[in-house]
């Protein structure tokens, strides 16, 4: 499919992209960056996930992340122009991260070759299957346009496993952070496109009642037209989740995906997440 396509496909790490759909679709991915102290990698390239939680757990402030140069996407579409007659660039939210404007200032210097770059206002696997979208369209307009109608409807339910983390990011306080440990409370997050700040939707005293909780509160945003369970390594719940799921939204494929470096700085181990796009 992705031989016989016109335009090409291009992301960022962020979307915690499947390795699958990224072969299958001919989607290219460029890394963010995740800086420790004065070190410096690009994400699923210098570090792992795993890596990177293995330094998460012993850091005493945060890593910070940054977003490609205008001159990295420049050399990436400058590749892409040499076989397709154009592009569609769909990158993490603008208001999480400067990428998408990045990927218009490394258009512009990229001569007779059209770029169309997609703010998704969204992170993580939504904008995987905005990918895919863009992917099965025919032609460069009829994909950005399928795309811009979905961004509206793209949302990360995620649950927190611990308050360390936003703490740390400066988006609680410490005492209620301590608050939170002590009660055992785990926070239930809402992004949606509408909405500058991340909302919060509820707090649940225990992981074994609020990942139930999250399913409820997912189950009465239905339908959907895609839905993925995202995790920070907690793979077997992801997979508890998503089992399921596919017994009660039969039809639909219901993949899984590892959060990445980026977004996993801001939610720590254990997370969950029900990411999804409704119809």
């Amino acid at each position: 499919m992705a031989a016989k396509r016109p335009f090409a496909v291009v992301t960022d790490s962020t979307a915690d992209l499947p390795d699958e759909w990224r072969d299958r679709y001919g989607i290219e991915v460029v890394p963010l960056k995740v800086l420790f102290g004065s070190e410096t990698f690009r994400d699923r390239i210098d570090i792992t996930d795993d890596e990177f939680f293995r330094r998460l757990a012993t850091a005493t402030k945060l890593p910070t992340t940054s977003a490609p140069s205008p001159g990295e996407f420049a050399e990436v579409f400058t590749r892409l122009a040499k076989d397709h007659s154009g592009c569609i660039s769909i990158h993490i939210g603008a208001r999480l991260s400067a990428t998408a404007e990045a990927a218009r200032v490394g258009a512009q210097s990229v001569e007779g070759f059209k770029v169309n770059v997609i703010d998704s206002k969204t992170v993580t696997m939504p904008l995987a299957f905005l990918c895919r979208v863009a992917a099965e369209c025919a032609t460069l307009e009829e994909a950005s346009a399928a795309v811009e109608e979905r961004v509206s409807k793209c949302r990360v339910l995620a649950l927190l496993d611990t308050l360390k983390y936003i703490e740390m990011g400066g988006r609680v306080s410490r005492a209620q952070a301590m608050i939170g440990t002590m009660l055992d409370l785990k926070p239930l997050l809402l992004v949606t496109p509408d909405s500058p700040d991340v909302k919060s939707v509820d707090r649940v005293r225990t992981r074994s009642r609020a990942i139930p909780r999250m399913v409820e509160y997912f189950s009465a945003d239905l339908p959907v037209e895609h839905v993925a369970v995202v995790h920070a390594q907690a793979p077997d719940e992801a997979e508890t989740i998503a089992a399921n799921l596919r017994k009660t939204l039969r039809g639909l494929e219901i993949p899984i995906g590892s959060i990445g470096c980026v977004l996993a700085t801001h939610t720590g181990p254990k997370a969950l997440g029900l990411v999804y796009i409704k119809k």
